[in-house]
């Protein structure tokens, strides 16, 4: 009888302990953000700008071997983290394959390292070796090499989703919509050094974000978010069926460091299965776009958002994120207005 009252007890006190085990990971968690946040706002001090979400140069816009730095190390001596920074040569690509300039694989030291404050707690995949999928996939970006994933991307914009051909299913800000929804963007979207003789869509991403470019107040825009490791095993080479584009906390390809919104907020769990039979979409392709730039974590309920006024606010999955369009123009729900830093929409946090 005894027995059988100690088990109940217990029974009864596990949920409990866990919930509090819990609780005490999302608060370091938190922290860790709150400290993203304060690292962004002492670089804009230094530099009267925020970090872009990752540099291209030179004419070859699209090349892998075109990207330089992105946030994640911007912001390393803010971060305590000088040592790492100062191994980094802004000479050479992430990916650097240059043997003819420079050694090969100059800058992976800093690719291939652990950076624990990068990682969420509640995140059980956090530091697991893993080749970018979007590298893997593609012949182009060879070589390959393991990286550790992360916990924490920063917010680029808006991703909209939607069957109607004019609302622009496919579209993300630093990818298709430059020029066309400029005020779709958010603070970490790519900058690019491009340089054109004839009006181009990409003179678009000249723009490094200031204070001033939050036009919706610094408390009403999302800058980082959580999104924690997925756990479905990838099932094929192309991009519509990738279950594992995981966060890293300097990766090219740049869309595993930084997100998109509104669609992300539907990815529960990390569940990728559950956010591709949310989405409505006819294009399966645009499904898999949203699901991959979602934001997500392992925390009950909801995710930590790092806002631009450095504070950290805990958002539930259930928040609107839209979905459809009127007249050609997507709804983008309360997540896209959040995630945009000009919108025109004052809209605040849940």
């Amino acid at each position: 009888m005894v027995i059988a009252i100690i088990g109940v007890l217990i029974a009864l006190l596990l949920p409990a302990v866990q919930a509090a085990r819990e609780a005490a990971r999302r608060m370091q968690c938190s922290n860790k953000m709150k400290q993203l946040g304060v690292a962004c706002h002492n670089y804009h001090d230094t530099h009267q700008l925020f970090p872009p979400g990752a540099v291209k140069i030179g004419t070859s816009i699209d090349s892998l071997w075109s990207f330089r730095t992105m946030w994640g190390l911007s912001i390393l001596p803010f971060m305590e983290q000088t040592a790492v920074f100062d191994k980094y040569n802004p000479r050479a690509s992430l990916v650097n394959n240059d043997a003819t300039n420079y050694p090969p694989g100059l800058n992976r030291e800093i690719t291939t390292l652990r950076m624990n404050i990068y990682e969420c707690p509640s995140d059980t995949g956090a530091g697991t070796l893993q080749i970018p999928s979007t590298e893997e996939w593609n012949g182009a970006y060879t070589p390959h090499w393991n990286q550790y994933t992360t916990s924490y991307r920063g917010v680029a914009g808006i991703n909209c989703d939607s069957t109607a051909s004019a609302a622009n299913a496919d579209f993300y800000w630093d990818d298709n919509g430059w020029n066309a929804h400029m005020n779709f963007r958010g603070i970490f979207h790519a900058v690019s050094t491009y340089q054109s003789t004839t009006i181009d869509p990409r003179d678009g991403m000249k723009i490094w974000e200031s204070f001033a470019s939050l036009t919706d107040g610094t408390s009403n825009t999302a800058i980082f978010v959580e999104r924690h490791f997925i756990k479905q095993a990838r099932s094929g080479s192309d991009e519509a069926v990738d279950l594992r584009r995981n966060t890293f906390w300097i990766s090219v390809p740049r869309n595993h460091i930084y997100n998109m919104a509104p669609r992300s907020a539907t990815f529960i769990g990390n569940d990728f299965v559950t956010c591709m039979a949310t989405i409505n979409s006819a294009n399966a392709t645009s499904n898999a776009h949203n699901c991959a730039r979602a934001a997500a974590s392992y925390h009950t309920g909801g995710m930590n958002v790092t806002v631009g006024d450095a504070s950290v606010r805990f958002v539930s999955f259930n928040i609107n994120v839209g979905g459809g369009d009127a007249g050609g123009i997507p709804n983008i729900g309360v997540w896209g207005r959040l995630c945009a830093i000009a919108d025109g929409e004052n809209v605040s946090f849940p």
